[in-house]
């Protein structure tokens, strides 16, 4: 398989590929690695990408009813690993681009997904259509104008910014009126975790360090680290940035 197509925010290509684990099915936007899955039967929905395993392994170390907030959709990897190895808690998936819901339906095994799990008949799946850090923001002022038992209810355990177009990320999720209103929606000991793509050390890392800095000023536990430590800190490469038990007025 070998498909391009355009939409209003770029060229997308699907390409069909053999590769040492096997093969794959991976989705470029603007010539940028998107989102990639196994092609073969039972595989569909593994992962492919080392930073999904480092997401894969909070959600192992939060509460069994944990309740996920997923910035960026993409190929629906995470929501597929999610649904189909814990069999309680929900994620709500906020993506920008409905065109990139029924890619992942048509060429992604999304819809497969569905037809096994019905997480959307459960209630453990819910995909919203808007800008990530506008999403937050709302939420965010709808949970002020609640009650304290119905706002606890309705908080996240866990927030995954996974927000890019190709290789672009949405900055917006990283400023400080996002980041402040993350934390009027996550539990006390909630958690967040962005997928960044930058260098550590260097040229180019000043971003990444911005970043640092102001969740630091807003959660009392920040960790940055490389998903590859083995690569050049000065490589530009996949990095979490990780914030826990935010600090709330």
């Amino acid at each position: 398989m070998n498909i391009e197509k355009e939409y209003e925010f770029g060229t997308i290509r699907i390409v069909d590929e053999e590769i040492k684990e096997g093969p794959i099915r991976t989705l470029y936007v603007n010539d940028g690695k998107e989102s990639s899955c196994f092609t073969d039967e039972g595989r569909h929905f593994d992962l492919r990408y080392a930073y999904n395993y480092e997401f894969v392994q909070m959600l192992f170390r939060t509460v069994s009813d944990r309740r996920v907030l997923l910035i960026g959709g993409a190929g629906f990897s995470l929501p597929k690993c999610f649904i189909s190895a814990f069999p309680t808690g929900s994620m709500d998936v906020v993506e920008l681009h409905p065109e990139m819901y029924d890619i992942a339906m048509e060429y992604f095994f999304l819809d497969e997904l569905y037809d096994k799990y019905h997480p959307d008949r459960t209630g453990r799946l819910n995909v919203i259509f808007d800008d990530g850090s506008d999403h937050i923001e709302k939420l965010s002022r709808s949970l002020k104008g609640s009650g304290a038992d119905e706002t606890m209810d309705k908080k996240y355990d866990l927030l995954l910014d996974d927000a890019f177009l190709g290789m672009i990320s949405d900055e917006k999720m990283l400023s400080e009126h996002t980041v402040s209103c993350i934390c009027d929606i996550l539990k006390p000991d909630g958690i967040f975790a962005a997928n960044i793509i930058s260098p550590t050390e260097g040229y180019g890392s000043m971003k990444l360090t911005l970043a640092k800095s102001t969740f630091e000023n807003h959660f009392r536990e920040v960790r940055l680290w490389q998903v590859d430590p083995d690569r050049d800190p000065k490589d530009n490469q996949n990095c979490i940035l990780y914030a826990k038990n935010p600090l709330i007025d």
